[in-house]
């Protein structure tokens, strides 16, 4: 009969502490972003990135976000790849195959003793080490713990500089002026582009190109000499931008002398980039 009623004590208990439980799930529900943040490296959204930071072996790189676009603040001040930094900035949202404890492994073992990057989002670093063979996965590092994630991130930070600057030569953010080229001075006049001072639809369309156009690659800059040709934007505040044409062939490379960066383009590009007609067919 004793044990009956201890029984019987036990589930009026265990009734009684899920009414409790369920109580407080009611009146205290977890929020849906809370959620999501159990699952994820951060509890931080894309959208409230503000600033990065991408640290490696050779440089640090500072970018910040100015008027709704990311530009690059150091070590140069120039417009940055706004799908590459946006991409970069997801890196707050990624979801986690796994967590331990930093203390429980040997961070040696997973290249986090000395990470091959660390990227800073706002105030949180995040350490990049090696990746896992099984399912191209790499090892992230946010003390306390050690994460295990999609490996989607590291190549838009293993090139460097060169790949999170604009692939643009001039974008589209630039308040453009003029373009002096050997041949003649594009220049905007009254909203629409003239070259030599006279309105040219040529002259709009290779400005556009300009513009718009995305280099196949972008290098650090290596003088050759003499460049075949020097070419000079203006802003409309007045700011000159000087580019040399290292090449024309196999490779279109223009180079920016103050960024420490050249544009590769292919050679088909020529009549895009550097001259405003073709010439006649024979």
């Amino acid at each position: 009969m004793a044990s009956i009623s201890k029984r019987w004590l036990i589930n009026y208990l265990l009734l009684a502490a899920i009414i409790v439980l369920t109580w407080i799930g009611y009146q205290f529900p977890i929020r849906e972003d809370q959620k999501l943040s159990q699952k994820r490296i951060t509890p931080m959204q894309a959208a409230d990135i503000q600033r990065l930071r991408v640290e490696n072996a050779d440089q640090i790189i500072d970018i910040e976000r100015q008027d709704g676009q990311w530009m690059i603040t150091s070590p140069i001040q120039w417009y940055a790849n706004q799908l590459a930094v946006n991409r970069l900035a997801t890196l707050s949202e990624q979801p986690l195959h796994s967590k331990l404890a930093s203390s429980q492994i040997d961070l040696s073992t997973i290249g986090l003793r000395i990470p091959r990057a660390i990227v800073t989002l706002n105030d949180t670093a995040i350490a990049f080490g090696s990746t896992n063979r099984i399912g191209n996965r790499r090892y992230l590092l946010i003390p306390p713990n050690v994460y295990l994630v999609d490996d989607i991130h590291y190549a838009f930070i293993s090139q460097g500089l060169a790949g999170l600057v604009d692939p643009r030569l001039l974008p589209p953010g630039l308040d453009l002026q003029s373009l002096r080229l050997p041949s003649g001075l594009l220049e905007q006049r009254n909203g629409e582009w003239t070259f030599d001072g006279k309105p040219d639809p040529r002259a709009d369309r290779l400005v556009g190109q300009w513009r718009q156009l995305q280099a196949a690659a972008i290098k650090p800059y290596q003088p050759r000499g003499t460049p075949l040709q020097k070419i000079v934007a203006t802003t409309a505040d007045g700011r000159t931008i000087e580019f040399f044409v290292l090449s024309i062939r196999p490779d279109i490379i223009i180079a920016r002398p103050d960024l420490g960066l050249q544009y590769h383009f292919a050679d088909s590009r020529y009549y895009d980039l550097l001259a405003l007609d073709r010439p006649a067919a024979d």
